[in-house]
């Protein structure tokens, strides 16, 4: 038998933590929605409905982040090449922020805005676009500490570059190696995903002809930024 390549050796490597980053994510959002399912039976046998719409509510959550790790990873298998518009940048953050608020209001985080007025129109795959903030701003939100995290949404116009600046910052623990964060199926989190958001992150602003990184500290927050052109080619 032939033996195998080092590249094949990193591919099945992958596959398998890959599979194991799955099977631990989806064994904890299991477990999770049987405990909410046993206290939804108790509240629905005494009648207590404010327990049960309690309890939905945190169901559904449950419901939303095994949605969101079966989306990351059709979206890292495809690799899709960007179907360009014109867009209102502002606005789909703005949309996108109203999207993860339930989760964020969970874990009573703050989200500010500080968007730049008059922005131009943007020439950017929305939907792909939508999904790079919706993963930084669940990373942020999964980051911080529940009840003091606050996080900051950012956009200006770089007008001698042409390019649209996007900063979400927040006040968590900071990121002690911000150069691996974007590697796949890296992870720091015990109770989420593949390790798949910020790396499809950067691989859609990088598609678009931009870039994205991370700066921070250890107990100082972090600070995503991607640059993204006003007019991106396909």
């Amino acid at each position: 038998m032939d033996k195998l390549t080092e590249q094949q050796k990193d591919r099945m490597a992958e596959a398998g933590q890959a599979a194991l980053n799955i099977s631990h994510g989806v064994k904890n959002i299991a477990q999770s929605m049987r405990s909410g399912a046993e206290v939804m039976d108790k509240a629905l046998d005494i009648g207590d409905i404010e327990i049960a719409k309690r309890t939905w509510s945190i169901l559904k959550q449950n419901l939303n982040r095994i949605e969101k790790l079966s989306l990351d990873m059709l979206t890292f298998s495809k690799g899709q090449t960007p179907n360009l518009h014109p867009c209102d940048f502002n606005k789909l953050i703005e949309s996108v922020i109203q999207t993860v608020r339930p989760q964020a209001d969970h874990r009573q985080v703050s989200i500010a805005t500080e968007l730049a007025e008059q922005l131009p129109q943007i020439s950017m795959d929305p939907e792909q676009m939508a999904d790079v903030v919706m993963n930084l701003l669940l990373n942020a939100i999964e980051a911080v500490n529940a009840a003091t995290g606050r996080i900051t949404v950012r956009t200006t116009l770089d007008t001698d570059t042409q390019q649209v600046i996007l900063h979400i910052s927040d006040n968590g623990p900071g990121i002690e190696n911000p150069d691996i964060i974007f590697e796949p199926f890296h992870s720091t989190k015990d109770n989420v995903g593949a390790g798949l958001g910020l790396t499809i992150a950067r691989t859609i602003i990088e598609k678009h002809g931009g870039t994205l990184n991370a700066e921070s500290e250890p107990n100082n927050g972090a600070i995503f930024t991607a640059h993204i052109p006003v007019n991106a080619h396909r």
